[in-house]
C-alpha cells in the first residue's frame, strides 16, 4: 500500500523518463476541491494524477474556519438548497470521518430587539435540522448559559440557542483525501507547476509541467481545474468574473478567552455575524470578509483593521479578560474564490455557490464550501462524463480508508486511516506542546506525506505553528534533526529550511506589527 511520497517517488520517475503514458485524468489543484476529485477519480477506478504548483492546501484549503456546516446565513438568504446539501454533507462526514470531523456545540446569542429573535430562530433550527436529516438544537435556559460561559458579559442578551455543528482540521482533510486517493491507485504531486495546456485539434489534450528543474508534456483524456482564485486564468469565464474575499483569524490561548463552545456574536460594528470557537486546544476568533487586494502568488496575512475588528469583538463581549495584541499566539489569512458578476455587493452578501464550466477536454471548477467538496467532485465528474461517457459508467461514493488490521484510537484513525495502526506501534507518543499532535505523528507525516519544506510541515501537515506560535522555538532541533534523518538535510540544508520557516511565518501568520519587527523565533 503507497503512502504519499512513495506515490509521489514512482510518479517523478515516470514523468521523467518521458514514458509517453496518457493518463485518464489529470487533476491540477491539490486544496480540497482537487483532492476530493482526485479520490473519487481513483475509487471509480480511473488512471490519475493530480498535480499541485505549491503544498497540498497550500491556498484556502489550509485557511479557512475549519468548519463543516450547512450555513444558517445560507439559509436565511434563501439559498435553502446550498443549506440542504452542505448539512446533508456534514452529517455523512461525521458518521465516516470521526477523529476528523466531529461535532462541536454552536451558541447564537440574542440581544433583545435583534432580529431574529431567539423564538423565531428556534423555527429555523428546525428547518436546519430537518434539511439535514438530524436533530441538534435543544432549548437553553439562561440560567445555564451563563453557568456554562461564566467569562461572557450577558448584558443585554435575552436569549441564547443551543444547536450543533462539525469542525475538522481542514489541511488533514485533504491530506486524507489525497493519501485514500493513492490508496485506490492515483498519483499526487505537490510542487509541480502547470505552465500551460496541451490544445489540438479544437481540444486540450493535456498539459505542460514544470517538475525537479525539467519541462514536460503529459497527456490525458481530460484535464480538471481546480485551481481555486487562479482557476479562471487557466480557463476564462465567458462572464463574470473570481472575486478574491479575504478571510482572518486570530488563535488566542484557551485561557484567555475560555470557550467551549462555538459562540456566534453580531459584531457591535457592522452586525456581521462573527465566531468565537475552541479549536485544538486554543480558542479562535474569526472571520472577516473583505477584497483581497494582494498579489494571489503571495500568502496573504492578516491586516491591521482586521486585527483591531476582531479584538474589538472579543473585548466588547469578553470585557473582564483585558484581551490585548500581546495575547494573540498566530493568525491565518484565506482568500476565497468567489464567483461574482459585479462588485457592487458587499462581500459577506455574495453567494459561495460553487461554479463548473467547461470546453473540450477541460473542466473547470470553482467557489463553493469545504463541506461540500464531495458534491463538487461529483458534479464535476458528472461532466467529464458527458464528454467521455466511457470513462465513468456510475458513480459511487469514494469510500475512505479503514483500520484492516491491529489498533489506532479516533483521533490517529480520523487523521491517517489506514495506517493509523502503524504510527500507533510507534515509540513517543506525547503531545508537542500544548497541541494534541504527538511526535509519532509529525515523524510519520515527514517519512511519509510529501514533505517537501519546513513549512510544509509546521503549518500543514500539522498545525504546530499556528498552536505554539513562537515557542516552537522550543523544538526547533528535535524538529530539524527528524527532517535530517528521514529527508536527507545536512545541518546547512535544515538551517536554511527554518530561516524559510521563519520568515513565512512572521510575514503571514503574525500580526502587522509583530511582521514588521521580524523578531526571530
Amino acid at each position: 500500500m503507497n503512502t504519499l511520497s512513495q506515490a509521489a517517488k514512482e510518479a517523478r520517475a515516470a514523468i521523467a523518463e518521458d514514458r509517453g503514458d496518457q493518463y485518464d485524468l489529470i487533476i491540477i489543484g491539490g486544496g480540497i476541491t482537487g483532492a476530493g476529485i482526485f479520490h473519487l477519480a481513483a475509487s471509480q477506478g480511473a488512471k490519475v494524477l493530480l498535480v499541485e504548483q505549491q503544498d497540498f492546501a497550500w491556498g484556502t484549503s489550509s485557511r479557512s474556519s475549519k468548519m463543516v456546516h450547512g450555513g444558517l446565513r445560507y439559509l436565511a438568504s434563501g439559498q435553502w438548497k446550498m443549506t440542504r446539501d452542505a448539512a446533508r454533507e456534514r452529517e455523512s462526514m461525521l458518521a465516516e470521518l470521526p477523529g476528523l470531523v466531529d461535532l462541536m456545540p454552536y451558541l447564537m446569542l440574542h440581544k433583545q430587539g435583534d432580529f431574529p429573535s431567539a423564538a423565531i430562530f428556534h423555527q429555523v433550527l428546525s428547518v436546519y435540522d430537518k434539511l439535514a436529516g438530524s436533530k441538534h438544537h435543544k432549548p437553553l435556559s439562561m440560567d445555564s448559559a451563563k453557568s456554562w460561559l461564566s467569562e461572557l458579559e450577558f448584558d443585554g442578551i435575552s436569549g441564547v440557542s443551543l444547536f450543533a455543528d462539525g469542525v475538522t482540521d481542514d489541511a488533514r482533510l485533504v491530506l486524507r483525501s489525497l493519501q485514500d486517493g493513492v490508496l485506490a491507485g492515483g498519483q499526487a504531486l505537490n510542487y509541480a507547476k502547470v505552465n500551460g495546456l496541451v490544445e489540438e485539434g479544437g481540444r486540450i489534450r493535456g498539459i505542460e509541467l514544470s517538475l525537479d528543474g525539467g519541462c514536460h508534456r503529459l497527456m490525458a483524456k481530460c484535464v480538471i481545474n481546480a485551481t481555486g482564485c487562479w482557476a479562471a486564468e487557466l480557463h476564462p469565464l465567458e462572464q463574470g468574473g473570481l472575486r478574491p474575499l479575504r478571510g482572518s483569524h486570530l488563535v488566542l490561548p484557551f485561557e484567555r478567552l475560555p470557550v467551549s463552545a462555538c459562540i456566534t456574536f453580531y459584531h457591535p460594528q457592522d452586525g456581521r455575524p462573527v465566531y468565537i470557537y475552541p479549536w485544538q486546544g486554543c480558542s479562535v476568533i474569526g472571520t472577516t470578509d473583505l477584497d483581497h487586494q494582494g498579489d494571489l502568488d503571495d500568502e496573504p496575512g492578516i491586516a491591521q483593521e482586521e486585527v483591531d475588528y476582531l479584538l474589538g469583538l472579543a473585548r466588547h463581549y469578553f470585557p473582564k479578560q483585558g484581551i490585548e495584541e500581546a495575547d494573540v499566539i498566530s493568525s491565518w489569512s484565506g482568500v476565497r474564490p468567489i464567483f461574482s458578476e459585479s462588485k457592487d455587493k458587499a462581500p459577506s452578501k455574495e453567494s459561495r455557490e460553487h461554479i463548473i464550466w467547461s470546453k473540450l477536454g477541460l473542466i473547470s471548477v470553482t467557489g463553493g464550501k469545504l463541506t461540500s467538496y464531495h458534491l463538487m467532485a461529483k458534479e464535476t465528474l458528472e461532466k467529464v462524463s458527458e464528454q467521455l461517457p466511457e470513462l465513468f459508467t456510475e458513480l459511487k461514493k469514494a469510500p475512505f480508508s479503514q483500520v484492516t488490521q491491529g489498533y489506532a484510537d479516533k483521533h490517529l484513525t480520523g487523521y491517517f486511516g489506514y495506517f493509523a495502526p502503524q504510527i500507533a506501534a510507534m515509540d513517543n507518543d506525547d503531545m508537542i506542546g500544548i497541541s494534541r499532535c504527538q511526535w509519532r505523528e509529525l515523524e510519520w507525516s515527514i517519512a511519509n506525506e510529501s514533505v517537501v519544506h519546513l513549512d510544509d510541515l509546521l503549518l500543514r501537515r500539522t498545525r504546530l505553528a499556528l498552536l505554539l506560535g513562537r515557542d516552537i522555538s522550543r523544538y526547533r532541533e528535535a524538529i530539524l534533526s527528524l527532517c535530517c534523518r528521514y529527508l536527507g538535510w545536512s545541518s546547512t540544508k535544515a538551517d536554511q529550511e527554518w530561516d524559510r520557516f521563519e520568515q513565512i511565518f512572521n510575514r503571514s501568520y503574525q500580526l502587522p506589527i509583530k511582521q514588521a519587527e521580524g523578531d526571530r523565533l
